[in-house]
């Protein structure tokens, strides 16, 4: 029996699913593999990782030890957007348009740190799950999947979570063919992989309600303009393939846990205060589960 937990894309309302991970494992969840997208591949590396610490050092595996320490990881280190990106002026925006070097709207170097110091090479190989993850390659538009035998893997770590027009496209090794941004545009939860990989169960954690979550935002604002529209090709791409999947494969146990109020988090103004309300949502979601 293969468990794989399909981890989706989400931005910062990914601390949604680290609180359900807590929970459901504590409810005694282990799954054999994990699949992640966008925010999603952030929190499955960061927990294979964990695993992985824990072999190495010879602890006794412990997989709610895992989910705690990433919950741990988005209470401290993700604390405001600054933990996560740097926003370029107005004269680098510019400068950049003008030479046809645009970098995106923000410049992502505090994520490449912070994920250098969070996350091992020799951890993830000595997890005892696996790992995917998955990007966009921009230039011939194919979704591709990695798993941590890959040379580059904190590349497309990267480009997992590169959204388009915000953050920088991400050339592996420097190679302009191999160019890539969020695998959201394609799969926003990578459940049709996992159905291809032979999963037997497949628990989901999506951060988006099946409806767009509606409410006033500023469209004058080029950031949240945006994410909003992120969002809505998001919650598209989502329903059509969680939908798909449960209709087509009547053979797999498929759970499909989502928020059930919108997830309303500001990605330019947020605090530790709405990193710990979106973890404490998913705790409760997760405790709420009828395995």
């Amino acid at each position: 029996m293969t468990k794989i937990l399909v981890l989706a894309g989400g931005s910062v309302k990914g601390a949604f699913q680290a609180g359900v991970m807590k929970a459901i494992m504590e409810q005694g969840y282990r799954p054999d593999a994990v699949y992640g997208v966008s925010a999603g591949s952030l929190n499955a590396a960061y927990f294979v990782n964990q695993l992985g610490l824990q072999a190495i050092t010879g602890e006794p595996i412990s997989f709610l030890q895992a989910a705690q320490d990433l919950w741990d990881f988005w209470e401290t280190r993700i604390t405001s957007p600054e933990s996560l990106s740097r926003p370029l002026t107005i004269f680098q925006l510019g400068l950049s348009a003008l030479r046809k070097k645009f970098k995106g709207l923000v410049d992502t170097q505090p994520l490449r740190d912070l994920l250098k110091d969070v996350l091992s090479i020799r951890n993830l190989h000595a997890s005892p799950i696996d790992l995917k993850i998955g990007a966009v390659n921009v230039i011939d538009g194919m979704m591709y999947y990695v798993d941590t035998s890959e040379e580059y893997f904190l590349d497309y770590l990267m480009a997992s979570s590169a959204v388009p027009i915000l953050m920088p496209v991400v050339q592996i090794n420097n190679e302009p063919r191999r160019s890539f941004l969020d695998g959201g545009l394609r799969d926003v939860a990578p459940i049709k992989k996992a159905v291809e990989d032979g999963a037997s169960q497949i628990v989901c954690i999506s951060c988006h309600m099946e409806s767009i979550e509606g409410g006033y935002f500023d469209s004058g604002d080029l950031l949240a303009l945006v994410d909003r529209v992120m969002d809505i090709a998001v919650n598209e791409i989502l329903n059509a393939d969680i939908k798909e999947v449960m209709i087509s494969n009547t053979t797999i146990d498929i759970k499909s846990i989502r928020p059930p109020q919108p997830l309303t988090i500001d990605i330019q103004n947020f605090s530790k205060l709405d990193i710990r309300r979106m973890l404490e949502l998913g705790y409760q979601v997760g405790k709420d589960l009828k395995w």
